[in-house]
């Protein structure tokens, strides 16, 4: 397995650039010049967290955040917001509300960026092994059922394990998409 992938999106290439090295030692960086240009690699590709820019033009980072959360593959991917305006509680209720995970205002630490990237993407990395795995215990659920059904075993106590197992499963299937 590579390394976790991130996509940084900003309208100014220096700040792409500059946390693109931040990054790249860590994570496989990719880069965005636009919200538009993120949703198009979004469909295309999986990305661990999203770094975004807020104010951009055309399309901003709230506006962005909100048609990436729409989107099945960046549904829950953590969005930490980058912003040089504006630090006030109704630009961070704003953003939390359009999707955002966390917010670094500029002057950027390089540091700090580093350390919210890695914990994120460590948390989105978790995430998806976990629902891996619910997938694979339903998978395994359902050959079981098959098998018991091409028996025609009268097991009535198996299968009402088996139907505990599952909806435990699904419960367990349903926090992991709410707790991101």
């Amino acid at each position: 397995m590579g390394k976790p992938r991130v996509l940084v999106v900003d309208d100014h290439p220096a700040n792409r650039y500059a946390f693109e090295s931040v990054l790249e030692k860590e994570f496989d960086v990719a880069l965005a010049s636009s919200g538009k240009e993120a949703l198009d690699l979004c469909r295309r590709e999986e990305f661990a967290v999203i770094v975004l820019d807020v104010r951009m033009p055309e399309m901003d980072g709230f506006d962005t955040a909100e048609a990436l959360r729409k989107q099945e593959l960046t549904r829950v991917t953590p969005i930490v917001f980058t912003s040089a305006y504006d630090q006030t509680i109704a630009q961070m209720n704003r953003g939390y509300v359009s999707g955002a995970t966390d917010f670094l205002f500029s002057p950027v630490d390089a540091e700090l960026l580093r350390l919210k990237v890695a914990t994120y993407a460590q948390i989105h990395l978790r995430q998806v092994a976990l629902q891996r795995s619910v997938q694979q215990l339903n998978e395994e659920i359902r050959s079981l059922h098959a098998e018991l059904a091409r028996r025609g075993v009268a097991v009535t106590r198996v299968e009402a394990r088996l139907n505990r197992i599952e909806a435990a499963a699904q419960q367990l299937s349903e926090r992991t998409s709410e707790s991101l």
